[in-house]
């Protein structure tokens, strides 16, 4: 038990506790449309992280939460990830629809505080699925 709990909490603690992306977006499937958001994330551990970010596209607005789990690997500045959450979005004065989110991406180094970010998220909900490719400038304070 001792060895997956150290496992889960990383090697190091020295980095900041606090992150916000803005990103830019392109929505895929049935209705394809670019959109932009922001993200505001915190580190509890070097691996995991809790983000929540709100995102809009022409006729679409919406906000989600998740948790994030950081990939060790060893050698390599590129960082792994995968995230798992709620998302909920609006079209237009429609009414909301409430999603599981699914998410896999990739963060890498720019300078010491900032990292590009690259995303693939996908949505389902009872009727199908939204997918969603994004990218954006991460800045850790």
């Amino acid at each position: 038990m001792l060895l997956l709990a150290s496992g889960l909490y990383g090697e190091n603690d020295d980095q900041p506790k606090w992150n916000t992306t803005l990103f830019g977006s392109y929505f895929l499937g049935g209705r394809t449309a670019f959109g932009i958001g922001g993200a505001l994330g915190y580190r509890f551990t070097p691996r995991l992280e809790l983000e929540g970010e709100v995102y809009s596209e022409p006729n679409i607005y919406g906000v989600s939460g998740g948790l994030l789990y950081n990939f060790d690997i060893k050698n390599n500045n590129k960082t792994p990830y995968v995230l798992v959450g709620y998302s909920q979005f609006r079209a237009g004065a429609g009414e909301v629809v409430q999603l599981l989110m699914f998410s896999a991406g990739i963060k890498m180094p720019l300078a010491r505080s900032f990292k590009i970010r690259l995303d693939f998220r996908i949505h389902l909900f009872g009727e199908g699925m939204l997918a969603r490719l994004s990218t954006g400038l991460m800045w850790s304070f």
